[in-house]
């Protein structure tokens, strides 16, 4: 039987104080959150007041089983009121030809505007207004939410999908971003 030696001791330093380091302010959190990386996603419902959307760049698995995803809404959305009222809604993940639509939702105009010119690229299903052409849609009934800082997180189980092909749409640094085309290196030569 071979013998293992024991692995030397693991000597933690704390690293010294980076020059760029500084303190936290709203200033540096926003800075901070420019550095992450999203899928760019459109949540549509139907409220008492008509169909309501808006852009977002936070959503996020939480549980498979049930199927459950969060998304994050300001205390001021009026999406986020009509999904209060709906209890339903769904989440379509932008591909990365769709930044004109995530430019539209992400608009001040009334909820109802969002949709206009839209004609038959949208369509009401499962309760929700539903945008074709979407690199994916989940159809969701609300959970529950969960009011934290100046948003509101939202939980949705999912009731369906479907699911289309591209690639996303990302927001990093402030600014729309898409993934760049890796080549297959399955088989290469080279």
């Amino acid at each position: 039987m071979t013998e293992i030696s024991p692995l030397p001791p693991i000597e933690l330093a704390l690293a010294p104080i980076d020059s760029t380091m500084s303190e936290m302010s709203e200033d540096s959190f926003r800075e901070y959150c420019r550095k992450l990386s999203a899928g760019v996603a459109v949540v549509t419902t139907c409220g008492a007041s008509g169909w309501a959307g808006t852009t977002v760049s936070t959503v996020t698995s939480v549980s498979m089983d049930p199927p459950i995803l969060l998304c994050c809404f300001s205390l001021r959305s009026r999406t986020l009121t009509a999904i209060q009222q709906s209890r339903r809604f769904a989440i379509h993940l932008l591909a990365d030809e769709q930044r004109d639509l995530a430019d539209r939702f992400s608009r001040p105009p009334n909820d109802g505007a969002r949709f206009e010119d839209l004609g038959s690229g949208v369509r009401l299903s499962h309760g929700t207004p539903v945008i074709s052409g979407t690199l994916a849609v989940a159809w969701c009934d609300l959970r529950s939410m969960e009011e934290v800082g100046d948003h509101v997180v939202v939980y949705g189980r999912l009731t369906a999908v479907r699911i289309g092909h591209g690639r996303p749409l990302l927001w990093h640094e402030s600014s729309y971003q898409a993934l760049e085309e890796q080549p297959d290196l399955i088989g290469s030569t080279a």
